[in-house]
């Protein structure tokens, strides 16, 4: 690992930190991404329902309006059976001159389907079918809307039953123009984008009641010329699957889609007194959301600022990190040996740990090779040097991930470990002790026996003490309580002083 300071086994590396930085921005981008969906979701879902409740207030207006055109139909039809006339063509006679409220035409049916009316209305009938509607007022029946041949624009005729004669049913249609119910529509919305149709759930047809262009009112087209064709791809599916809902007079539903730059929220609902006819209302979201935009803003500038805070909080725990490794080269904190830390450079690296911890949660090991005196006896300091170098070049590889590793004394070593896991550093202690009996002094002969072994002591900071002075009393005690039971092992100071 190319480390800045190798031989202090715990500050971080150059490297090191800048995956750490990449990792906190890697989860803080990821972050910041699903708040983003979790907020445009949110907007997607307002603006379906606001589009929603506009669309009802349209359509029971609408509705409402029918309802007073059919109310109106039935009382004419009403004063029609009270004349008890029983020649039909004097009765239109005296009624077709007359100017009711909002209709534009007139006539009546009698009971073999002969049509009173004007030449243009006749042609009206033969051309929309209007008799087959006739036939089914009970007691009474509305057309779909239709061009009208003589004022070319959008129309619907009622129908309403009435009595003549001896008892023989007639009907009496009346013609409205849409334009009262467009006009009314375009009140409803709130801004000129708001676009509001009559939508035919057979055919796709539509009537554009309001909208940004205020020549096509009252104009006809297909769904399919207005949405399908300029759907982005992505959103195809959904918008499918909301025409499948209106065209199975499923429950009003809504869906969301974008066109080019602009994402539209779209719903639709029923008109009771139109079957197969539904209000269509289409919003852009810029019309709808503008306070979500803003909440959206600021919670992105928020989280902006809180990353640019962090990033300062790094790089200043960084630049006192590089500081706390120049105050180390100062002080020499290598043994020359070994390559490890000396014992000044790793107290003061220690001390300063318990100075910035509230609550430090750390360890301390004692290690010394055993009979080690024995070694420089038997086959020289050389033979010293080189036991001492491999046993280190042993602990920096066990533990020099974890923590700090100090020759503390001639063959006595000590390592420091920070956010200590008692289980993981056992696993690595029962390590070392097997490891340490394969490091021989020099090349070893046939009739040489000798095995090194070591002998360690450790000691818990949040168990047994509470600054490193104490600590390391506790890790020595340890140490010897693992000598006085016959060395080559490991144990943990206890209050007990056993291990």
């Amino acid at each position: 690992m190319n480390k800045t300071i190798t031989e202090t086994g715990e500050l971080k590396s150059t490297g090191s930190f800048i995956r750490m930085m990449i990792v906190y921005f890697t989860v803080c981008l990821l972050g910041l991404a699903v708040m983003i969906t979790a907020i445009n979701s949110l907007m997607r879902e307002h603006d379906k329902k606001l589009t929603g409740q506009i669309c009802d207030l349209v359509a029971e207006k609408m509705n409402n309006s029918i309802k007073y055109m059919t109310t109106s139909a039935q009382n004419m039809s009403a004063m029609l059976t009270a004349q008890k006339h029983s020649d039909i063509q004097l009765l239109y006679n005296e009624f077709s001159d007359l100017k009711g409220d909002g209709y534009i035409s007139m006539g009546l049916i009698d009971s073999r389907d002969k049509v009173y009316a004007t030449d243009t209305e006749l042609d009206e009938f033969r051309k929309w079918r209007l008799l087959e509607i006739a036939r089914k007022a009970d007691p009474v029946s509305i057309s779909s809307p239709y061009r009208s041949g003589f004022s070319g624009e959008p129309v619907i005729t009622l129908f309403a039953e009435f009595r003549y004669g001896k008892e023989e049913k007639g009907c009496l249609f009346l013609t409205y123009p849409l334009k009262e119910i467009q006009n009314m529509a375009s009140t409803e919305t709130l801004a000129d984008d708001t676009e509001i149709w009559l939508m035919d759930s057979e055919s796709d047809n539509v009537i554009q009641c309001a909208g940004k262009n205020k020549y096509a009112i009252g104009s006809w087209a297909n769904a399919m010329l207005i949405f399908d064709s300029k759907i982005e791809k992505k959103d195809v599916v959904a918008f499918e699957k909301w025409k499948e809902s209106m065209h199975n007079d499923e429950r009003a539903t809504g869906v969301v889609y974008r066109i080019g730059d602009v994402t539209y929220s779209q719903v639709y609902a029923d008109i009771n007194f139109m079957h197969g006819w539904n209000v269509v209302v289409r919003m852009p979201s810029s019309a709808m959301s503008s306070a979500m935009e803003r909440f959206r803003s600021i919670v992105i500038l928020y989280i902006v600022l809180l990353l640019l805070a962090t990033i300062v909080m790094f790089l200043l725990t960084h630049r006192r990190d590089v500081a706390d490794r120049e105050i180390l080269k100062n002080l020499s904190i290598h043994d020359p040996l070994t390559d490890v830390m000396n014992r000044r450079a790793l107290d003061v690296a220690a001390n300063n740990y318990f100075q910035r911890m509230l609550r430090p949660e750390c360890a301390v090991l004692f290690i010394d090779v055993d009979y080690f005196k024995q070694v420089n006896d038997r086959y020289g300091h050389d033979a010293g040097d080189k036991v001492l170098k491999e046993f280190a070049a042993l602990l920096k590889d066990l533990f020099g991930d974890i923590g700090l590793i100090s020759r503390y004394g001639g063959d006595e070593f000590l390592v420091f470990i920070k956010n200590a896991d008692k289980q993981k550093i056992e696993e690595k202690l029962a390590e070392l002790t097997l490891r340490a009996h394969e490091i021989r002094p020099i090349t070893r002969r046939e009739d040489d026996y000798y095995s090194l072994s070591c002998s360690c002591g450790g000691a818990m900071c949040s168990d047994n003490a509470k600054n490193f002075e104490q600590l390391k009393a506790c890790a020595d005690a340890a140490l010897y309580e693992v000598k006085d039971h016959g060395r080559d092992g490991y144990g943990w100071y206890e209050s007990s002083g056993s291990r």
